[in-house]
C-alpha cells in the first residue's frame, strides 16, 4: 500500500545489476519496490528508496534473508529470482510478508519482504487475467503486481494484502481507457504496469478511491523524463516500474506533489 504521507527523502535508481542492490539502499533508508527488466546478463533492476521519518538506521539485510530488529519494529529484506515454491519457502522460513514483487522475463520473481506490525498478505502466481481480477473484492486490495509471458500467454502475479478501503483494478486498457476508467471511479493509481500487445501498449493498474490534488502518473518515459517530470511536478513517485524494449529502458511511473 503506497505511503499516505510523503516520505522524509527519497531517490529512484536503475541499471543496477543484482549484486549491487545490497548497497543502493544506504543506512536509514527503506526499499519500496524492485522492478526487474532485461535478461540474461543484460537483466537490471530499477529501484525506490524512501527515508522515514524514526526509521531505524540499518541497511538492508543480504538478499533472501529475514529482516531484524527488536519487537514492533518494521524492517525489510529482499528476495530475487525465486519461482513459486522457492517463494512459499522464503515467506514460510522468514516469517515475513510480501509488500512488492516484481517478475522476469522468464517469470523468476524477486520480492521485497516486511516484519514487523502490518496487514496480512498473501501472493497468489501464475494467475490469468481472470483470476487476477478475482482476488480483489470488499474486505481484499492488491497491494502490487507483475505480468510476463509464459508459453505465448500472459501471466499476472499479485500480492493480495487484507484491506476494506475500496480499490479497483483495470487490465488490458490503453493510457485513455485508463484515464477515462480513474475520472468514472474518481480514483488515483496505485499500481500501473505497461506491457505490449502485438502493436499496442497496455496496462494493468491498481486505484483506490480519491483523487489528492497534484497527482500524475507517466508511461513510456527514459530515465531522463522520469527524473524530468518529478521536477516539472514537484513531486515524489509511489510506483516504479521498467520494462526494456527495442527503444531501451522504458518506464511507467505515479507520482504525488509534496506538500
Amino acid at each position: 500500500m503506497p505511503a499516505k504521507k510523503p516520505p522524509e527523502t527519497w531517490f529512484w535508481s536503475h541499471d543496477i545489476k543484482p549484486t549491487q542492490i545490497a548497497s543502493v539502499v544506504t543506512p536509514g533508508t527503506r526499499l519500496i519496490r524492485l522492478s526487474s527488466y532485461g535478461a540474461d546478463a543484460a537483466r537490471r533492476f530499477a529501484a525506490l528508496v524512501y527515508k522515514e521519518p524514526g526509521l531505524a538506521g540499518r541497511g538492508m539485510p543480504p538478499a533472501g534473508s529475514a529482516p531484524g530488529g527488536g519487537r514492533g519494529s518494521i524492517e525489510r529484506s529482499y528476495a530475487l529470482d525465486l519461482d513459486a515454491a522457492a517463494l512459499t519457502a522464503t515467506l514460510a522460513e522468514t516469517g515475513a510478508r510480501p509488500v512488492a514483487i516484481t517478475a522476469g522475463v522468464d517469470g523468476k520473481l524477486s520480492v521485497v519482504l516486511e516484519t514487523g506490525p502490518g496487514s496480512l498478505a498473501s501472493v497468489h502466481v501464475e494467475l490469468d487475467e481472470a483470476a487476477l481480477r478475482a482476488l480483489s473484492d470488499e474486505q481484499h486490495a492488491i497491494a502490487d503486481l507483475a505480468t510476463y509471458v509464459r508459453d505465448g500467454a500472459r501471466k499476472f502475479v499479485a500480492i493480495v494484502e487484507d484491506r476494506a478501503a475500496p480499490s479497483w483494478l483495470f487490465t488490458g486498457v490503453t493510457a485513455p481507457e485508463l484515464d477515462a476508467k480513474l475520472l468514472e471511479h474518481d480514483a488515483a493509481l496505485t499500481r500501473v504496469r505497461a506491457y505490449r500487445d502485438g502493436n499496442t501498449t497496455r496496462f494493468a493498474a491498481v486505484a483506490e478511491r480519491g483523487r489528492p490534488a497534484g497527482w500524475a502518473w507517466y508511461a513510456d518515459l527514459d530515465g531522463d523524463g522520469v527524473a524530468k517530470q518529478l521536477e516539472n511536478n514537484a513531486a515524489y513517485p509511489i510506483d516504479l516500474d521498467a520494462t526494456r524494449e527495442d527503444r531501451g529502458t522504458r518506464f511507467t511511473v505515479v507520482m504525488v506533489r509534496q506538500p
